[in-house]
């Protein structure tokens, strides 16, 4: 054991906790939330993967490789959880089937920290891990590790990327508050993602082929890339406070009324059919109306229904159920006797947030834009 003296909590240490601990508080509120909870505990390993992999940058710079030189090649590896966790959070979000042969890509982070434990346990003193350190953990291992990383990081990007954009539609052909689902965090956790793709790039190949990059040079992006998952960590906890519906790896084929052919059918007399039960029933008003719960009520399936607003309305479930939603809204509005947040409530819509944006999608100006047209 070395001087304790040599011990100091510096700036970095400190810029690095104060990052750290957040995430940790996080990621803790995330394991207890009912909502969603195994989405939600992915991500929250996720978090801890994080603050795990930068205890090496905490500690280092305080100084404690030097009170204890035997630290080396203590367990704190686990950069090849990332990828897979963040692909397996998104894909419990929104996907209806089971994890199944998915929970193999968890496989290269197991390996990885057995890795870890058994050389920091097995080797002895911090001589022959510095020794086994030179001779195989840098020439070989650590280039295996960057590689395999940088592999698992960039498919989790694609995947979940193209996971989003089957979600949005999915959304608008089922749900009429896909607003309210819309992965709009998700898009911007894909930001994060890419900044992060290029920063651990940067961090783990770089110094494979620049010699004389330290580990004070990697602390700046190692602050960036800690802060980016931080805040997708926050994002995740104000938005995951609803069960999102889930997509089904493929439409279900046309059963009961659909077996006769497409052609057969009057759509156009459909859809209205459709539009008049929906406004008869007042069901448009409801603000979780799904295309399934319609079906269920008018004693059909699902993808006759999709049909009928596709093909007879033209448009899809989720605006047809907004704009009559719409619709009513400025009616209310005109009538003056309501606030437009009663409004958003009694019109359908879960926030006012939401009630702004799908108004002015729909009518081309804000709910006070069109208040302040009525009554000049």
């Amino acid at each position: 054991m070395g001087d304790l003296s040599n011990i100091d909590i510096g700036w970095r240490s400190a810029l690095m906790f104060s990052v750290c601990l957040p995430m940790v508080v996080v990621a803790v509120m995330l394991f207890l939330r009912s909502a969603e909870p195994h989405a939600n505990r992915l991500l929250a390993c996720l978090l801890i993967v994080v603050v795990i992999s930068q205890i090496p940058q905490i500690i280092g710079f305080a100084g404690f490789y030097e009170v204890w030189p035997g630290l080396t090649f203590a367990p704190f590896g686990v950069e090849l959880y990332a990828g897979p966790l963040l692909y397996l959070h998104a894909h419990r979000l929104m996907m209806a089937q089971p994890l199944g042969w998915r929970r193999w890509l968890l496989l290269p982070g197991v390996v990885q920290t057995l890795y870890y434990t058994v050389v920091f346990t097995q080797l002895g003193d911090y001589k022959a891990k510095w020794a086994y350190n030179e001779a195989v953990h840098l020439p070989y291992v650590d280039p295996l590790e960057a590689v395999l990383g940088l592999a698992l990081v960039s498919f989790a990007v694609i995947a979940v990327y193209r996971m989003i954009v089957r979600y949005r539609a999915y959304l608008n052909r089922t749900q009429s508050a896909a607003a309210d689902f819309d992965p709009t965090w998700l898009t911007r956790l894909m930001m994060a993602m890419f900044v992060a793709v290029v920063l651990f790039a940067g961090l783990e190949l770089v110094p494979l082929i620049i010699d004389g990059v330290s580990y004070i040079d990697a602390f700046p992006p190692q602050v960036l890339l800690t802060a980016i998952v931080a805040w997708l960590g926050l994002q995740a906890l104000a938005q995951t406070t609803v069960t999102f519906p889930k997509m089904p790896d493929a439409i279900e084929g046309p059963v009961g009324e659909l077996e006769r052919p497409a052609a057969a059918k009057d759509w156009v007399a459909e859809g209205r059919d459709l539009e008049r039960a929906l406004v008869n029933g007042g069901w448009y008003l409801e603000s979780r109306l799904s295309i399934k719960e319609v079906a269920s009520r008018m004693a059909t399936n699902e993808t006759y229904v999709s049909r009928a607003v596709n093909k007879g309305l033209g448009t899809t479930f989720n605006r047809f159920v907004n704009e009559l939603r719409v619709a009513h809204a400025k009616g209310l509005i005109v009538e003056g006797t309501q606030s437009l947040l009663d409004v958003a409530s009694t019109a359908g819509f879960n926030s006012k947030a939401t009630f702004n944006r799908v108004f002015r999608e729909i009518a081309g100006q804000t709910p006070s834009q069109f208040k302040k047209s009525q009554n000049p």
